[in-house]
């Protein structure tokens, strides 16, 4: 029963996809490449902040 729910769900996401699609949307494509940039900005703060807390709980162990 929950895999055909599931079933129709998905096709229900898949039918107003294909609606709007069908209606040629401008899309600002600097728009998106500057979302990107911060998007790949944060994800690099982030792996740094994870790198400098590993880096810290291995000195602190250390001891």
């Amino acid at each position: 029963m929950k895999l055909t729910g599931l079933f129709l769900m998905i096709m229900a996401v898949l039918a107003l996809f294909v609606g709007a699609g069908q209606a040629d949307p401008k899309v600002p494509i600097g728009a998106i490449k500057k979302g990107g940039k911060i998007i790949k900005k944060g994800l690099g703060v982030l792996g740094a902040a994870g790198t400098a807390h590993e880096v810290y709980n291995h000195v602190r162990n250390r001891q």
